[in-house]
């Protein structure tokens, strides 16, 4: 008896055996049935990182709606104790670039997650046999931002996302970030200097405000506000009490955009025992928002001095 055989040859096509029977049970004509079609199989689950640019190089913009461009991940986590932890899938046949929407955003028609958030993509099917991927993960309502530098636009300002707890007690001076990490980049705008030219916030400092949109994978912030810059500002008056001609010096936050130094005085007194009258006079300084930060010390002036009858 010959006891060989032929081993089978392997098919030069593979064959998904769960997206097969999700098709099937997804065709099946409920028309036909007295019962209700069957359920499908089951349902593909993966992690997906998403993408800072689209899938294919002829397409140069991302999507403006709840839909992401992803890459399929994997998990690298060593232990089943430690935290998750993904990379992009490199195994041929497995990697892929995709696109899902975000059940989240759906409604609203958004699109605030960052470029490098890690989310769980389920694959499901239409009646048709479409395959359709989708996530559910809400976008944080508010974020507190770290200005690092100003962008080419005037109000716009680049930096960061603070991610993770704060660490913060409550002995000590506050000292930022406290304890929060530095996380995805981000576009800054400033809406208190809405149609405004130049740029008034301080450089470094930080804000609080609500992710309002994503460019090219750059996360959008919206802020109002922050610490002004105060250095190199416009002075009006000096020390001295100035000259006979008035000084047609002017300074305007909108159009200006610099910090402001101006003298005033505060009050005068006359002196009974050398019969002279006195002014006094204090440099207030503001930052470039127009808030006041600083008062100078007096500066004694003589405005009149009393002289002898002929």
């Amino acid at each position: 008896m010959n006891d060989t055989y032929d081993k089978p040859t392997t098919p030069d096509f593979q064959i998904d055996a769960s997206e097969s029977l999700q098709q099937i049970g997804s065709e099946i004509d409920a028309s036909r049935l007295a019962a209700p079609a069957p359920r499908p199989a089951f349902v593909e689950q993966f992690t997906a990182i998403i993408r800072t640019s689209p899938c294919a190089t002829n397409v140069t913009s991302d999507y403006s709606d709840a839909r992401y461009y992803l890459d399929r991940a994997v998990p690298t986590t060593s232990s089943a104790t430690l935290v998750l932890s993904t990379k992009v899938d490199a195994l041929p046949g497995v990697a892929e670039c995709l696109t899902a929407t975000n059940l989240a955003e759906l409604a609203g028609a958004t699109h605030l997650l960052p470029a490098g958030t890690v989310v769980q993509v389920f694959s499901l099917y239409t009646r048709s046999g479409t395959k359709i991927r989708v996530f559910n993960l809400s976008p944080p309502d508010g974020v507190v931002v770290m200005i690092t530098g100003t962008a080419s636009g005037g109000g716009k300002y680049t930096g960061n996302i603070l991610t993770g707890p704060s660490t913060a007690v409550t002995s000590g001076n506050l000292s930022m970030p406290e304890g929060m990490s530095v996380g995805a980049s981000a576009l800054i705008l400033n809406e208190e200097e809405d149609g405004l030219s130049g740029n008034r916030l301080q450089i470094p400092c930080f804000a609080v405000g609500v992710q309002a949109g994503s460019s090219g994978g750059t996360a959008i912030v919206l802020i109002r506000g922050g610490i002004g810059a105060t250095s190199g500002p416009t002075t009006l008056g000096d020390g001295t009490g100035g000259s006979v001609s008035a000084d047609g010096s002017t300074w305007n936050k909108s159009t200006d955009g610099t910090p402001l130094d101006v003298w005033v005085q505060t009050r005068t007194f006359w002196d009974t025992s050398t019969g002279t009258l006195y002014g006094y006079l204090r440099k207030l300084s503001f930052d470039a928002r127009g808030v006041m930060y600083a008062a100078s010390a007096e500066t004694q002036i003589t405005i009149d001095v009393a002289t002898a009858c002929a």
